[in-house]
């Protein structure tokens, strides 16, 4: 049991140094992970009290009929789901994509204790999302619910809630590791799991957000329809099924036979996955670290397709875009994460799309009179403010010349003016920029149908803020890039550069919204506005980028 402890404790240790110890400007620094940690959750702040505010409702009104567990039940199912789908991206990077895995196998460690100690190191972070979610279901139920049995009873939800969802997506990566030796490349786990989870993510949300936007008459009516959904989250996580009846017990007996049977199956989870653990981990693991390349041999039409002629530029854009693309880390971290919060506006409107006109909140939509000029102006200054946030949030030229890492040498080498690669480099953060700018202001032209200048007007300016943005980013990494790193996560994940755009285009975006609001009353005066300090700001983000920039790629080591 000493050796169950003490790995445990070794892989926390590398785990939390990692995130706790950054560097910045090559040192390492104590406070800087504390710090990001704690921006990140502030910033969840907004969306717990909004997640308050839905469930406090609902819960006073099932709990009036008699029905609590029924709404609690939907909660926990849904929350059983998040960390379904979050285990199956981080769980593999902690059993098999781990540097720690060809040093331990040759232990004289049980290999039980192994995986116990791996288990329990992923539990910890799955643990953080339960008590944030029991933490909001505490605090809406507490009208409800007698606080001293509510809060037995949130304790133990809070300490079984992870344990099947973890159990199910960590045989299920067993099964994929023993048996698909396709899925065995970390690389290519990281874009399979990745767009499926972003998938099931969406979906996710599609639905609860379904869910969530009908009245409570029609949801109790859905629920006591006996869904088949419903029955099957219930069936597949039984312990979220006894916690509900728990929470709606009517007296200490019935919440203690309830609780019984939620810790009864969770015991029984994990028994079960240890078995299988045993049987399934240790044969995935031989072998993974060799290269799964067929060794494709190179034919003459290969050879000749890579030599056509075209443009430099065009040339250098094309091979920022596929390198992008190709590293799963870049490309979840740098172009899904811009990406996504469109795409979550999208799903969003599908609702409101599908609804007809006869929807409460299609009908608030259509009275927004576009033409009056104070709610022109407030609408000019929003999109300013959207085109602000998510090109911050694109942290592609943000991480350019620190995921060059120490090839960035091969920069100076090529007959390629600086200039030239530094707005190559640009341009690539502008496509996925752009792209995600047109899924949002495709739905908001359909649902507002606004005048014609007015739509011009928005697109000009959020092409200002984009570029603006864009090459600022490109500047901050000339200024401090992370060349040193042995994972390519760390030139994304650990590089203060990054928090620096996205923070910072956050303050520009509230600082953009703030005067609009208060100054800006008529879209002429809103766009000239707007627009002039656009480009001025992005004259000066061009002349950083390119000039100094330029001079400071020459000096750099």
């Amino acid at each position: 049991m000493r050796k169950f402890w003490s790995m445990v404790r070794i892989f926390l240790k590398v785990i939390l140094g990692q995130m706790f110890n950054m560097k910045v400007s090559g040192k390492e620094n104590k406070w800087a992970g504390p710090l990001l940690i704690g921006l990140v959750v502030l910033s969840l702040a907004p969306m717990a009290w909004l997640f308050y505010y839905m469930l406090n409702s609902m819960y006073a009104f099932f709990a009036e009929f008699g029905y609590l567990d029924l709404i609690v039940g939907v909660t926990l199912n849904l929350g059983a789901l998040i960390i379904f789908i979050l285990s199956l991206l981080t769980a593999p990077a902690i059993f098999y994509f781990s540097k720690d895995v060809e040093y331990i196998l040759p232990l004289p460690v049980k290999p039980v204790q192994i995986i116990g100690a791996k288990f329990a190191v992923a539990m910890v972070f799955e643990y953080i999302l339960a008590v944030f979610l029991v933490g909001v279901m505490f605090a809406a139920l507490l009208g409800n619910v007698g606080a001293g049995m509510l809060s037995v009873n949130m304790v133990l939800i809070a300490l079984t809630l992870p344990i099947l969802p973890m159990v199910y997506s960590t045989v299920i990566i067993m099964l994929m590791m023993r048996f698909v030796r396709f899925i065995r490349n970390p690389d290519r786990y990281s874009w399979i799991i990745g767009t499926v989870g972003l998938g099931l993510g969406l979906a996710f949300m599609f639905v609860s957000q379904s869910m969530f936007s009908i009245d409570e008459e029609a949801l109790l009516a859905m629920l006591m329809g006996e869904p088949v959904a419903m029955n099957a989250l219930n069936a597949i996580f039984m312990t979220n099924y006894f916690s509900a009846l728990a929470v709606n017990a009517a007296d200490l007996g019935a919440m203690a036979v309830n609780q019984l049977g939620n810790i009864v199956v969770a015991a029984a989870g994990l028994f079960l996955f240890f078995l299988l653990a045993k049987a399934l981990y240790f044969k995935g693991v031989i072998g993974l670290s060799e290269s799964n390349s067929g060794g494709k041999k190179m034919t003459r039409e290969d050879i000749m397709a890579g030599a056509v002629g075209q443009g430099v530029f065009r040339a250098y854009v094309m091979k920022e875009i596929r390198v992008l693309f190709r590293s799963p880390v870049a490309f979840m971290n740098c172009v899904i994460m811009v990406l996504f919060m469109p795409i979550i506006l999208v799903v969003s409107f599908i609702p409101i799309l599908t609804s007809g006109s006869g929807d409460g909140m299609m009908e608030l939509l259509a009275a927004v009179d576009l033409t009056e000029p104070r709610t022109a102006a407030i609408a000019l200054v929003g999109m300013m403010v959207l085109a602000l946030t998510m090109s911050g949030a694109a942290t592609i030229t943000a991480s350019a010349i620190s995921r060059e890492g120490r090839n960035f040498f091969v920069m100076k080498y090529l007959p390629v003016r600086y200039r030239t690669q530094l707005n190559a480099k640009a341009a690539c953060g502008l496509a996925v920029i752009g792209v995600g700018l047109l899924l949002v202001f495709i739905p908001l032209i359909i649902i507002f149908r606004p005048p014609v200048l007015l739509a011009v007007g928005a697109v000009l300016l959020a092409v200002v803020a984009a570029v603006f943005l864009n090459y600022l980013g490109l500047f901050f990494d000339l200024l401090k890039p992370k060349l040193e790193w042995d994972n390519e996560a760390e030139a994304v994940k650990q590089n203060m550069n990054i928090m620096l755009m996205i923070f910072g285009g956050m303050a520009v975006a509230a600082g953009v919204g703030v005067a609009g609001w208060f100054w800006l009353h008529t879209p002429l005066t809103a766009f000239i506005a707007l627009f002039g300090g656009g480009l001025l700001l992005t004259a000066l983000a061009l002349y950083l980028a390119l000039v100094r920039g330029s001079a400071m790629l020459r000096n750099l080591y």
